[in-house]
């Protein structure tokens, strides 16, 4: 059995994992949420929900516990921190493998017009998703950084 913890568990992807782990009875998943009510109904049976903070340290740690992999689909102002504080709590834990989405464009390798498009309109916001990637190379841990290029609730348009 594998325990998957997934971070930031009401976000747009975080759905689309918890979907594709649903029919997994090798895999039970911890869908952790600032607001639950934002995951995706029905919940998978192979799922419990808890509600949290990647921030509130304590709590973190809780849901830390016996886990083998952490998906984390976090955003903000913030997420650099937020990052450092999934990694303090993994070591703590002695959990080893991480997932984090992050974004394109962090390590400015976009070119062309849509690469000066992406540093006018949203590069300042990704600094600190730049900060995190730096966090988590650093850390140790075993990792995977996704970095999806546009992330749009109305897409496809009906």
């Amino acid at each position: 059995m594998k325990n998957v913890l997934i971070l930031g568990a009401g976000g747009q992807i975080a759905r689309h994992v918890i979907n594709q782990l649903a029919d997994k009875q090798t895999i039970k998943q911890t869908l952790f949420a600032r607001q639950p009510a934002k995951i995706h109904k029905p919940y998978p049976t192979n799922s419990k929900i808890i509600m949290g903070d990647v921030l509130n340290h304590a709590a973190l740690k809780q849901a830390m516990q016996g886990q083998d992999v952490v998906y984390a689909n976090l955003t903000g102002e913030d997420l650099d921190i937020q990052a450092n504080s999934v990694i303090a709590a993994m070591k703590a834990c002695d959990v080893k493998r991480l997932i984090f989405v992050l974004s394109l464009g962090i390590y400015d390798e976009v070119p062309g017009k849509f690469g000066e498009w992406n540093n006018a309109v949203i590069g300042e916001p990704l600094k600190p998703f730049r900060r995190a990637a730096d966090a988590i190379e650093a850390s140790g841990l075993e990792y995977t950084i996704l970095r999806p290029e546009v992330v749009n609730k109305n897409w496809p348009p009906s």
